[in-house]
């Protein structure tokens, strides 16, 4: 796991690349190495994983081909073969050195070549061009600024904070955060800056515009099946137990985040049995927290179970400092406030290795939300009988203390049977459903027109996708392309390299991604809407490496307990919040006074008032005034 930043084009002051490159250090401490030539410069900061010694320093330049790489390439001894077979000679041992040369043989098919996670620069000094890249499911980031005649490419969006470029703040994308905790690629917080779309490659010269292609696309509908429906939970075991020993690969100690729920402990009873020494896992636990936001418990019962080395990482988190930790770390804030407990538990884990494993896409892949099942059941109990009056009574009682809220939930399925699918799902997402009037001192902007087309646009947005593959699936793919990929991996990333340490999701598979994507909801999950009968088939699986008992739990989440902090660590920061300049002007006192009386008043209003003050510090640190 890496950082770097590249100009295309000529600096337009002594250091500036320097400066830009101060953004990404932390994010590579290993090593770092520039390359520097007249219409073409680069800076890169290296965590090295594979092929760890000084002959995997980037700027990497092989064969006129000049290589600066974040990620890792899982299938690289395969294709590392292959091109041995046709010749080639390699001069290390890193993943890296493979991509110049198939760039070389395969031009831009290179992409659909690599299993990995990845965002890439190539630049090609005998075609005086730049290939840009970034992996299928937008695990790695890849930030471009077109500006002026030259073009910018950085690892993390404050890359060009630091450099000589003309930024103005994107006042949507901030209403985006706070209302659906995200940015969508390839839209940023700034204007002037887009992020490549997951999946995508680009090609770019001095002067000209870049030109977009999308390599990676999700399968047909009706896709015909090449196995028969009793041999699709095998197929798919085998496809698990295949991509998870894949990501094995490391020359650097590894361990994975157990949590104790299906998807962790699925990962760790299947590698448990590929490694030849005990395997390191790790749990958190919040001093002093409340029991139902503790799962070290569930997941010491399954370290014991498989064997494992296994620390459970206790914390003592001090609220409002953790916030503005959050916020440095962000270089594009995702208020999801599962980033504090990723946070702290990668800073407790980096001391004993280098590279976790984390359960992250279970969930979209194999159905673990609780709104799929709502999505099922949505258009059938449009009719419910009485269901205003047990809305009205859910209003009435609020919502429940605990960190599963199934009140919350239950008022909020009920509340979406008024609308169309679509509408329905971004509500249940949504942590207000408060107008922009309502909201903001500054007028609705003009929305700023983006080239490119986001991952889910390329299918007609989450409409098309409902259409296209039915409420259950076409939801799920809709979260595989945007809630995955902008709020759970880009905060897994920004927070894990916070600490250099490189964050693994060994769910995220391409080819069990066209496996899942068009099967039938059955294997995903059963049952009403408040039953939770989720991740059936992967449940089944899992019991192969778990205890039952185990595996069949309630779903908790990866969660901090946000919501009690608010009435008590957190209080004053709301209260000097109200009584400021929020967000820089930006906000209204009056939204936010209304969210916190509803809070303090038995309404879980977590989502927001944390969105709102992370919001804030993120924009203090940058000095945004309006």
């Amino acid at each position: 796991m890496c950082g770097f930043v590249a100009i295309l084009g000529k600096q337009k002051s002594v250091g500036e690349l320097h400066r830009m490159a101060q953004a990404v250090a932390m994010r590579g401490p290993d090593d770092s190495g520039e390359y520097t030539e007249k219409y073409f410069a680069a800076v890169h900061h290296r965590l090295a994983i594979i092929g760890a010694d000084a002959r995997g320093h980037q700027p990497m330049c092989i064969d006129d081909v000049i290589t600066v790489f974040n990620g890792c390439i899982y299938n690289y001894h395969a294709l590392r073969s292959r091109l041995e077979q046709d010749g080639v000679r390699f001069q290390s041992d890193s993943d890296t050195e493979v991509l110049p040369h198939l760039y070389r043989r395969f031009g831009t098919a290179m992409f659909a070549m690599l299993q990995g996670m990845f965002s890439m620069v190539l630049w090609d000094k005998r075609e005086q061009q730049c290939l840009i890249g970034r992996d299928a499911f937008g695990e790695k980031p890849l930030f471009v600024c077109e500006q002026g005649g030259r073009i910018g490419f950085s690892s993390l969006l404050s890359g060009f904070e630091k450099g000589d470029w003309s930024l103005s703040p994107d006042l949507h994308a901030v209403h985006d955060v706070l209302v659906n905790m995200r940015v969508e690629a390839p839209a940023t917080m700034y204007q002037e800056v887009a992020q490549l779309p997951a999946g995508c490659y680009a090609i770019a010269r001095a002067g000209e515009a870049i030109a977009i292609r999308r390599y990676h696309f999700l399968p047909e509908a009706d896709q015909p099946l090449d196995i028969s429906p009793s041999e699709i939970q095998s197929e798919v075991k085998t496809l698990l137990e295949d991509a998870f020993t894949m990501r094995l690969v490391s020359d650097k100690p590894l361990g994975v985040f157990l949590s104790g729920g299906v998807d962790s402990s699925l990962i760790a009873g299947i590698l448990a049995q590929k490694v030849d020494h005990p395997l390191h896992t790790f749990s958190v636990k919040f001093s002093g927290g409340t029991a139902d936001y503790d799962e070290s418990t569930f997941a010491q019962t399954v370290a014991d179970h498989l064997g494992t080395n296994h620390q459970t990482l206790e914390v003592s988190a001090n609220a409002h400092d953790c916030l503005n930790k959050l916020a440095l770390a962000f270089d594009q804030p995702v208020t999801n406030s599962a980033a504090l407990p990723m946070y702290l538990i990668s800073q407790a884990a980096k001391p004993y290795v280098d590279v976790a494993l984390s359960g992250v896409g279970g969930d979209e892949l194999f159905g673990g939300y609780p709104r799929y099942l709502g999505m099922a059941w949505q258009q059938k109990l449009r009719h419910l009988p009485a269901r205003n009056m047990a809305l009205a009574c859910l209003q009435k009682f609020g919502d429940s203390d605990s960190s599963r809220n199934i009140r919350g939930r239950a008022r909020r399925f009920l509340q979406g049977l008024n609308l169309n699918p679509d509408q329905a799902y971004q509500q249940w997402m949504q942590t207000t459903q408060s107008t922009w009037t309502e909201m903001f001192t500054q007028p609705l902007p003009n929305h700023h027109q983006q080239s490119w087309q986001s991952a889910a646009g390329t299918y007609g947005g989450l409409a098309g996708l409902l259409q296209r593959y039915g409420a259950v699936n076409g939801a799920m793919a809709y979260d595989v392309l945007t809630y995955l990929n902008d709020d759970l991996l880009a905060m897994g990333d920004r927070m894990s390299m916070a600490h250099g340490l490189e964050l693994r999701a060994p769910f995220l598979d391409t080819r069990l991604l066209a496996l899942m994507t068009t099967l039938d909801t059955s294997w995903k999950l059963k049952g009403m809407p408040w039953q939770e009968h989720l991740k059936v088939m992967l449940k089944s699986i899992a019991t192969d490496y778990v205890p039952y008992d185990m595996v069949h739990r309630p779903k908790q989440g990866f969660m901090a307990p946000i919501k009690h902090w608010l009435r008590s660590d957190l209080a004053q920061d709301v209260e000097n919040l109200i009584s400021s300049n929020p967000l820089g002007g930006l906000v209204r006192r009056e939204f936010i006074r209304e969210q916190w009386h509803r809070h303090q008043h038995g309404e879980d209003r977590s989502d927001i008032l944390w969105g709102l003050l992370l919001m804030n510090r993120w924009m203090e640190q940058r000095g945004w005034k309006f």
